[in-house]
């Protein structure tokens, strides 16, 4: 069975039980809420698959139409269970997208796409794998590690937010602000205008968790803004968690943490590591 979209081809090995667990032929992607549960909408990513990519300004039309956050483009590889991925918002191509990945890999795994129990992707973050245990997914991704920002940039961060800050770190990308608790970045109204004129991919504010306030049940909470890659906020960020993870798990002493995204839809991300990986643990729903 194979499907023309635009002269790319649905592989032939995706069966009828596939296509009626996540349809994924171009025309129409499957939608993947990537850390939804019974309390927390998630943030939604599309999914599609060809045996050959379209050309990059072609995956920047489609992520267009398809209106998701992300959509994320897969190719499988020989190599069974191997998988090329690359992801896209409405006006950029990402380096590393984890709510991306965690969205294919529910959707691999529903798919019943061969038999596999681990799935490796090849990126421009380099390889990335995931897996499942029972209902729950697990991805290993890259730690980011952040330095302080220097006296400008603290200046421009800092001016830019208007709340007082404790810590200001850059990653390559973001910046990271530490604010001295959980409900200044619960009450955060962003000035996206303002964040945009930053000289980074976007803006990630978080706290530790107040143990006896109303988010004890976790132990860090952030929010992201990224309006720079057509995202205002973004719902649940995994790529801010691997910059977050070194750092709050240094600050507290412990390995694992249980994350919260206080954005609209939400998300609860459960954080460990191994080795120079952190590995991310939740749950997610198909549209």
């Amino acid at each position: 069975m194979t499907a023309e979209r635009k002269g790319f081809v649905l592989p032939a090995c995706l069966s009828e039980k596939t296509l009626a667990a996540g349809r994924s032929d171009g025309d129409s992607p499957s939608v993947v809420y990537a850390f939804a549960d019974g309390r927390f909408a998630g943030n939604p990513a599309a999914v599609v698959l060809y045996h050959r990519y379209p050309t990059a300004a072609e995956c920047l039309q489609l992520a267009r139409r398809f209106r998701q956050p992300v959509t994320v483009f897969l190719r499988p590889l020989k190599e069974t269970g191997h998988f090329e991925i690359r992801w896209f918002t409405q006006n950029a191509e990402l380096d590393l997208c984890g709510h991306g990945t965690f969205a294919a890999t529910f959707w691999l795994f529903r798919a019943d796409y061969g038999p596999i129990d681990r799935i490796f992707y090849h990126s421009r973050s380099g390889l990335l794998n995931a897996w499942r245990q029972g209902d729950v997914i697990h991805v290993a991704l890259p730690v980011i590690h952040t330095k302080p920002a220097d006296p400008m940039e603290y200046d421009a961060v800092q001016r830019c937010i208007g709340v007082p800050v404790r810590e200001i770190r850059k990653a390559y990308d973001d910046y990271i602000v530490v604010v001295d608790n959980e409900r200044v970045v619960l009450d955060y109204a962003p000035n996206f205008q303002s964040i945009a004129q930053i000289d980074c991919r976007g803006i990630v504010v978080t706290a530790q968790v107040d143990s006896n306030g109303v988010l004890g049940e976790f132990d860090i909470v952030s929010r992201v803004f990224l309006p720079r890659i057509a995202i205002d906020e973004d719902q649940v960020c995994v790529s801010a968690h691997c910059k977050l993870y070194p750092y709050w798990a240094k600050v507290l002493g412990r390995t694992d943490l249980r994350a919260l995204q206080a954005s609209e839809g939400g998300g609860v991300l459960e954080l460990s590591s191994w080795g120079d990986r952190i590995i991310v643990r939740g749950s997610a729903k198909l549209s």
